[in-house]
């Protein structure tokens, strides 16, 4: 939880998301004048703040009565849209924070469906990020990562990037963790649209005059590596020989082994995935061996079969270990090169470990 009085995370927003009152809805039309009355409060700031913050909760409220199965309420939800971003910039805290929860909450339950009012107040929660007030600050940054994990929009992810080259630091930062964010949960076929953008985005990151935010765009180079290894490798190529040793010393320092980015242990072929073969999986550093990856499978995987180690091709390991081999020590991608599609290197370590030391970081 980010430090500070009153400070707000995911946590606490999902805690509140049912902490409404209970109402029930009978039909479309019933829905439909509830949801414009609620629109004539919000739309108006002149109304008390006490009466918008009810109101805002009202909105969960007919979430949680099942309107939006009511063919009405994706229209009716448009013309909530501007009600709700004036909300998320008014200047009660109190306020703020419920329109940012409702916001969160509506991306959780209508998830894609959820596009266009997401695209919408983006930029208003982005806005929010370097306000002095940790409780305004924080509910917007709660809201963007509900959203980003929620409504995988691909018309989201330029909002973000051209963020990313704010004049405030805080901002930059922040979007850059949104970036990461990305990068781990949605699919490759949502990115793909943008990938020029993402290139670009993460080596001006790389290039950042802060610590922090080259760190975390650093950590976004290797989730944007799992989903283009291609591409990520021309960006690094294309670098400064400081900048690739800083990406290195990044890999090396993670910590982690190699793991399947959350899109896929979310999808439906989750299953699948987890069953590829562990013979090519390649662990960062080579610290754990293929024996310790089996039994780490089958003690998550109660009544698998393990397969004998008497049966392995001996011949074949070894052709295997030899082309491994003739990938220069110096190259970032010897450990990358060997991962199926998809995969990359979880690098969740804390940001003290995956930056450089002072000595690495003269000249970035």
């Amino acid at each position: 939880k980010e430090a500070g009085a009153g400070a707000v995370d995911e946590e606490d927003f999902i805690k509140a998301f049912e902490d409404v009152p209970s109402i029930q809805i009978y039909s479309n039309r019933e829905m439909e004048d509830q949801l414009t009355k609620i629109r004539e409060v919000l739309s108006d700031d002149k109304h008390d703040w006490e009466h918008r913050v009810v109101a805002l909760k009202k909105v969960r409220s007919l979430i949680l009565a099942g309107a939006t199965d009511y063919e009405g309420f994706p229209q009716q939800l448009r013309l909530l849209e501007g009600s709700l971003k004036l909300s998320a910039k008014d200047l009660r805290s109190q306020v703020v924070r419920e329109a940012c929860i409702t916001l969160g909450h509506l991306s959780s339950v209508l998830r894609n469906k959820f596009d266009h009012g997401a695209e919408s107040v983006m930029p208003t929660l982005l806005n929010l990020v370097p306000n002095s007030a940790k409780v305004m600050a924080t509910s917007g940054m709660a809201a963007i990562r509900l959203i980003l994990r929620h409504t995988h929009y691909p018309r989201l992810i330029p909002i973000i990037t051209s963020n990313c080259t704010s004049k405030s630091v805080a901002v930059r930062r922040r979007c850059y963790e949104f970036l990461d964010l990305m990068l781990q949960e949605w699919h490759t076929n949502t990115l793909e649209r943008h990938v020029a953008v993402l290139t670009e985005t993460i080596r001006k990151g790389i290039h950042d005059a802060d610590s922090e935010a080259r760190s975390i765009a650093r950590r976004c180079y290797w989730g944007f590596h799992g989903h283009y290894s291609r591409e990520a490798e021309h960006l690094f190529h294309a670098l400064e020989s400081t900048y690739q040793k800083a990406l290195q010393s990044h890999l090396k320092s993670s910590d982690s082994i190699v793991s399947l980015p959350q899109s896929d242990r979310s999808s439906s072929s989750s299953q699948e995935s987890l069953n590829r073969p562990l013979s090519v999986r390649s662990v960062i550093g080579g610290s754990i061996t293929r024996s310790k990856l089996v039994g780490t499978r089958v003690s998550t995987t109660p009544g698998s079969l393990q397969r004998s180690r008497s049966d392995i091709d001996v011949n074949a390991a070894s052709s295997a270990k030899s082309r491994l081999s003739t990938v220069p020590a110096s190259s970032p991608f010897s450990s990358a090169a060997a991962l199926p599609p998809g995969s990359y290197a979880s690098l969740d370590g804390a940001p003290g470990k995956s930056d450089v030391t002072p000595r690495q970081e003269v000249g970035v």
